[in-house]
């Protein structure tokens, strides 16, 4: 029993510094972290710094991961002249952006992009209900889901 404690022990040092490493370049880099994460499966833990970082410790202490910005939006490429639609919250914050044409958002905001940016000054700047007279930009939430 004492040898699996040990073992458990020295593999989280190992992975802490390890992740610690991709958070530290990354952070020089620029690059946005939105979580460093110990463990796998639910968040027993969780704190955000002023930066927005999630820190977490989860349920499974088997590794650990660092996400980054980009890292799971590159499959939903928005390009301009895209019809989506937005959920904002009460401080006009996107919170959701749907790309789907199956799934409808209620109370959501009919919206074709002009440009966006969600990797580093999370905003995204186009037209409601395809009105080209006058463009609006919203600040898009750190933690925002993408449908």
């Amino acid at each position: 029993m004492k040898a699996i404690i040990t073992f458990i022990i020295v593999f989280a040092i190992l992975v802490i510094i390890h992740e610690a490493g991709h958070l530290f370049f990354a952070k020089c880099a620029g690059i946005l972290v939105r979580e460093f994460a110990i463990g796998f499966g639910p968040k027993l833990f969780y704190h955000r710094d002023k930066s927005g970082t999630a820190y977490t410790v989860r349920l499974l202490p088997i590794g650990g991961y660092v996400r980054m910005a980009g890292w799971a939006d590159r499959t939903a490429e928005i390009k301009p002249g895209t019809p989506i639609t937005l959920l904002l919250d009460e401080n006009n914050i996107v919170k959701k952006i749907n790309l789907s044409h199956k799934v409808v958002l209620e109370n959501g905001l009919p919206f074709e992009v002009e440009e966006i940016d969600l990797e580093n000054k999370l905003f995204i700047r186009g037209f409601i209900n395809g009105d080209e007279t006058k463009a609006k930009t919203y600040k898009v939430d750190h933690d925002a889901l993408i449908v």
